[in-house]
């Protein structure tokens, strides 16, 4: 047995999956809310018995290896490292081979050259007297030693030190520049940004003295470090993440490291960039709730709002966190953390909804010029609808929306069918991207049906060998696999026939078989049902095949009456005869 079989024994897709999401018993397999695209009604499901996944709605599907590399938006190689590991599998030189063939090492010389940068900037950091007055700084901001071995904060001094002893380790000048050029870092503080396997993609240094320009420097985009996909702490997160539900989104990563320290682990940050829909989709990936908590000032609030319009747009259960009361006492995360810890875990968990967020600035805002004890006019009124409706618009779920311009009817004392004339007239810039995806279930091939029928109740081919022959099958490799389960039948192997085709067929061919089963018994779940179908697809195949010999013999008589062959076009006359009779 290989090790990628010995990693699929040992790991069970059931615990694997349910690692990441919340699976349900649904009789022999489980459901959940598929992470890859956007649902309310779960379409993924779980086979303990085949150890494989599919979803309905959107049609991925696979193995362990398969959702992780989704998941995590990984290399094959980088998942069997990730899964080898998770099983206490000792790989063999052999395995990676195997695992990147015709696929050159360049993105393991780039981690390795970012790893070791990374290890020298911690050193002069925490041992080296050029580190000193940022170590003192982090201690300042209330940082352990701790935390600050735990996400490896580092400096880079003034001197070019790093890359002489990057090239003395063997890397070329070329290969620095490729990873990110580490060696373009001066006096500043260094934030190693990894990926979920732990490795360093990049960085981020930030200035300690104030009249150094700019505050922040980041590495340039490389071939292994994209900004609008990377999620700073995401790897040390992700497990808190699915524990609490909600990921906390912050602007950097000084808050992300205080939030941590804090005891509020499911916190990330976006890496030197602003928020992108790639974000989004790989933290729905993990849960549709997030919090943000974002700075209180003017640029703040403008980066706020873009970036919940955009995960309402999203489908997202968005909430966010007021840094104080009154709002705006406390500038960032850090601040309110740095002041009393225990604030910011009760901000976090009284987290609001943000439409709810909406409201209060749109109404506060003409309470400013109103006094509170008289009725709103019918132009305030105006503009608080005008203020909100454009982001009630932007809801997906229409459930949703309609909770809201109840709400908005409510408080602005006017009747809803009014608000909902209204919000049917705004305008939404945007193309909303993401509406609720309905599971459609897919149209099969008549041929697929049947082999996902028999393959999952094998005892039915009794009724079917005698009506279907592997010539009535279209697609080789359908034929293929038909033979094979004439041969099983007909030598009354006593093993399953799950067995009986795996050694027998290819295994990508065997994978196939395997995700087309799960999809047909999803769809096809009763006994009634099945032999109805059953017959369905009999039929269909036997009218298909009967078209077929009409051409075919048609094409046939028709060149041996061109040829004034009588001998042939009666032969032919008599097999079409036959043929169309059985």
């Amino acid at each position: 047995m290989d090790e990628v079989e010995e990693i699929k024994r040992r790991i069970d897709i059931v615990d694997l999956i349910s690692s990441y999401l919340t699976l349900k018993k649904a009789g022999a397999n489980y459901r959940a809310l598929c992470p890859f695209h956007k649902e309310k009604t779960p379409s993924l499901m779980v086979s303990p018995e085949k150890q494989i996944f599919k979803c309905f709605g959107c049609n991925e599907g696979g193995d362990i290896f398969s959702f992780v590399m989704k998941m995590e938006n990984l290399e094959f190689r980088e998942a069997l490292q990730m899964l080898a590991d998770r099983a206490g599998v000792k790989l063999k030189s052999s395995s990676f081979a195997k695992a990147t063939e015709d696929k050159p090492d360049r993105k393991t010389r780039l981690f390795q050259i970012n790893s070791l940068s990374a290890q020298v900037f911690h050193k002069i950091l925490t041992s080296h007297p050029s580190g000193k007055a940022a170590l003192e700084y982090l201690k300042k901001r209330k940082l352990s030693n701790q935390t600050i071995k735990e996400f490896m904060l580092g400096y880079a001094p003034s001197k070019p030190v790093l890359k002489p002893w990057l090239l003395e380790k063997g890397f070329t000048d070329s290969e620095i520049q490729n990873a990110g050029g580490p060696d373009r870092f001066f006096r500043r503080i260094i934030f190693p940004i990894r990926d979920v396997m732990g490795n360093v993609l990049g960085f981020t240094g930030r200035v300690l003295d104030p009249k150094q320009e700019p505050k922040y420097l980041n590495t340039p985009e490389t071939i292994i470090f994209h900004k609008g996909r990377i999620l700073y702490n995401l790897e040390k997160a992700r497990g808190f993440i699915k524990l609490e539900k909600a990921t906390v989104i912050v602007e950097g990563q000084m808050d992300v490291i205080a939030s941590w320290q804090a005891e509020v682990k499911n916190v990330v940050a976006s890496s030197g960039t602003a928020l992108t829909p790639d974000h989004l989709l790989t933290l729905y990936r993990y849960t549709p709730n997030i919090i943000f908590a974002f700075d209180s000032d003017t640029a703040g609030l403008a980066t706020a709002k873009k970036a919940y319009e955009m995960a309402i747009v999203q489908g997202m259960n968005v909430k966010m966190v007021e840094l104080g009361s009154p709002a705006g006492e406390f500038k960032d995360p850090g601040e309110m953390i740095a002041a009393e810890p225990s604030r910011w875990q009760k901000a976090v968990q009284e987290a609001k909804p943000v439409i709810d967020w909406y409201f209060d600035i749109a109404f506060n805002k003409q309470s400013a010029t109103n006094n509170q004890q008289q009725e709103l006019t019918s132009q305030e009124k105006k503009e608080i609808a005008k203020e909100i409706l454009p982001i009630i618009k932007k809801i997906p779920d229409t459930i949703e929306q309609a909770h809201y311009v109840g709400l908005l009817a409510k408080r602005l004392a006017v009747p809803e069918q009014i608000v909902f004339d209204v919000l049917a007239r705004v305008q939404d810039k945007e193309i909303r991207k993401t509406q609720e995806q309905k599971s459609i279930k897919k149209s099969f091939p008549p041929e697929e049906i049947l082999l996902g029928l028999i393959f999952s109740h094998p005892k039915i081919f009794s009724k079917v060998k005698d009506k279907i022959k592997a010539k009535d099958l279209k697609e080789t490799n359908l034929k293929n696999i038909y033979t094979k389960i004439e041969d099983w039948y007909n030598k009354g192997v006593k093993s399953d026939l799950r067995p009986y085709l795996k050694g027998k067929i290819k295994s990508e061919e065997f994978k196939k078989l395997e995700l087309l089963c799960l999809e047909v018994e999803e769809i096809y779940s009763n006994k009634e049902t099945i032999n109805q179908v059953l017959q369905d697809i009999l039929s269909k195949i036997k009218s298909d095949r009967k078209e077929n010999l009409k051409e075919y013999y048609a094409q046939e008589i028709s060149k041996a009456e061109t040829k004034g062959d009588r001998t042939r076009l009666k032969k032919l006359i008599k097999e079409f005869q036959d043929a169309i009779s059985e």
